[in-house]
């Protein structure tokens, strides 16, 4: 149970963060920028993804297969 609420919790930061850079773009967006449109801190990104790029590879992954 607890290891579907942590992926369902990633899904949703990563479906924003997707939404966030389709919008202003990679290079003019930033972790801090990500965190504030998730709702979240930045520290709490780097709980469900190691880095930056991670976080990019794994949203546009995640939201190109949908």
């Amino acid at each position: 149970m607890r290891r579907e609420l942590h992926q369902q919790k990633k899904e949703i930061l990563m479906e924003r963060c997707f939404d966030c850079y389709a919008e202003h773009g990679l290079t003019g967006t930033g972790v801090k920028a990500l965190a504030e449109a998730c709702g979240c801190s930045s520290a709490v990104l780097y709980t469900y993804f190691a880095d930056l790029d991670d976080l990019i590879v794994q949203s546009t992954a995640h939201c190109m297969t949908k």
